[in-house]
């Protein structure tokens, strides 16, 4: 099992200085990441998420999306897959659309993933509260089990479960979060993504990707009793509020838990 963490300057400062080790380093093409990927690439491979699209299994201008570029950029950075949002955006949605019509779109443009793209393709399960898909994101909920499951086992593709998002979702539904996860197609799960949430203004949950509770621990290695990941990753890089310091201190803090929890002995060759 490897870990992964998402690209700061906190993490880069802490590798530098032999504090923490890891054997991704997650980022998409956002931001300066051009710039900035001789440099990620030369620390470890890249674990690619986002080509720069927004794109989701959903989306209606799949299009737009040039995989000759994204083919090839996948290669440069070693990544062992792609993972894509199990989601499509409200605004994608036509009048009239039923599930099944969303289901049929998810199928042709994941198909349209795995024949231009040489890697494994996984789907990563969303949040669904108000702020983070009616008002921030604009995606429609596609979050029961069984959707899920469906997409995932009828196009042959792997399951990258984020833990928060499921947390969040069945925090904001009711639903007891240990039961909800068991629903989702656990024997599929490629990766894994964990970091901590918080509430919104209005008291919502709220993905804030802030520092790592003893709760999401104990999820984390409660829901290693059912899955085999060959990937952890910690999606953390501090939030707006917090010092330098502080951010490196916790950042240390989670990959050296995240590391025990997995009972990471020894790392092979990447």
């Amino acid at each position: 099992m490897y870990i992964g963490c998402n690209w700061s300057n906190s993490l880069k400062f802490l590798i530098e200085k032999n504090e923490v080790k890891i054997d991704y380093i997650k980022s998409g093409v956002y931001g300066d990441f051009m710039g900035q990927f001789s440099n990620i690439r030369s620390i470890t491979p890249i674990l690619l998420h986002g080509l720069g699209y927004f794109e989701c299994a959903g989306m209606k201008n799949i299009d737009i999306i040039d995989f000759h570029f994204a083919k090839n950029l996948i290669k440069k950075c070693g990544s062992p897959h792609y993972a894509i949002h199990l989601a499509i955006k409200n605004s994608d949605i036509y009048v009239g659309m039923t599930d099944e019509d969303i289901y049929k779109r998810m199928s042709k443009n994941i198909t349209m993933f795995k024949k231009n793209i040489s890697v494994p393709i996984l789907l990563e399960n969303i949040p669904d509260t108000p702020k983070e898909h009616q008002i921030s994101i604009d995606h429609y909920p596609y979050i029961m089990p069984d959707k899920i499951s469906r997409l995932i086992i009828d196009n042959n593709v792997s399951f990258l479960l984020d833990l928060t998002h499921a947390k969040i979702t069945a925090q904001y539904h009711g639903f007891n979060v240990y039961d909800y996860i068991k629903e989702l197609p656990l024997e599929r799960v490629v990766e894994i993504h964990v970091n901590g949430s918080g509430y919104d203004e209005n008291g919502f949950p709220k993905d804030t990707h802030e520092a790592m509770k003893n709760e999401d621990y104990i999820l984390l290695e409660w829901v290693l009793n059912y899955t085999k990941p060959k990937i952890v990753t910690l999606e953390y890089n501090g939030i707006k509020t917090e010092q330098e310091d502080r951010v490196r201190h916790y950042l240390k803090k989670q990959i050296n838990e995240i590391e025990k929890i997995c009972g990471k002995k020894q790392r092979g060759n990447i």
